[in-house]
């Protein structure tokens, strides 16, 4: 799934249900990744994680759990300006009033200003057990747990972008609930694969093919309420399969 092959990727229609799908064909599944680096945080309730760098050219793979009953809001940021204490610009270690809204977040430092996270992590309601993965540039990062009421854990995978021949082989099943990343993916050469995507429950459902630098994405299946999904796609190199949903789903590869 090089950025020539990938850039080309087109749906290719619907296809019938896929059946005899288990585990991946090689039993390999991640973690551990190769080649990685491992950060692993821990706190409870609102607060700031310590730094964490990401050198490596690949995606950044964050799973998190909270064991809470209530709101769960995590962001990804640069840590605090050290330099910049003192002088009414700090963001990260002040009080801020937060908000969030079915645009997202709308997050706003004590003095007024705005604050743009990297990424938001998680937003969820009770208890959370998911993975999400970002292209980030090199640099310090921090995550901002916003709201929480009970222990939280996170770890921060750091991934090369893999060669051809690392990853797991297809047919590949992933029967779970929340949000998930299936891969690495040693997808092969030029090949057709079936998606069958099932979700329960309302709300948006999606599911994203995702390049080795996790720089590249393409949407596979999108789900509004309780439905499923079939769709062929060209695909070739290593990837990642990427499922946004809160509820109970279930995804067939082959």
């Amino acid at each position: 799934m090089n950025r020539r092959t990938y850039l080309g990727l087109a749906a290719a229609g619907a296809v019938g249900s896929i059946a005899g799908c288990t585990e991946a064909t090689d039993g390999q599944e991640f973690p551990p990744y190769p080649d990685s680096e491992t950060t692993e945080l821990s706190g409870e309730g609102p607060e700031t994680s310590e730094s964490f760098e990401v050198s490596l050219d690949g995606p950044t793979l964050i799973d998190l759990e909270h064991m809470g009953e209530e709101n769960f809001t995590v962001i990804l940021d640069h840590p605090p300006d050290e330099d910049a204490a003192g002088d009414g610009n700090e963001t990260a270690d002040d009080d801020r009033n937060t908000t969030a809204d079915d645009d997202g977040l709308d997050i706003e430092a004590e003095e007024g200003d705005e604050i743009t996270p990297v990424a938001t992590v998680a937003s969820a309601t009770g208890p959370y057990n998911g993975r999400t993965l970002y292209a980030v540039e090199p640099g310090q990062y921090v995550l901002h747990v916003l709201e929480a009421d009970a222990e939280w854990e996170a770890t921060v995978y750091d991934l090369p972008a893999y060669e051809d021949g690392v990853g797991s082989q297809l047919p590949l099943e992933r029967d779970t609930e929340q949000y998930d990343v299936i891969g690495p993916i040693d997808f092969g050469e030029d090949r057709t694969v079936d998606f069958e995507f099932v979700a329960n429950g309302e709300g948006l459902h999606r599911v994203f093919l995702t390049d080795r630098s996790g720089e590249e994405s393409l949407t596979v299946a999108e789900l509004q309420g309780e439905g499923s999904e079939s769709v062929s796609q060209e695909i070739s190199g290593v990837g990642y399969v990427e499922v946004l949903t809160t509820f109970p789903w279930t995804l067939h590869l082959s």
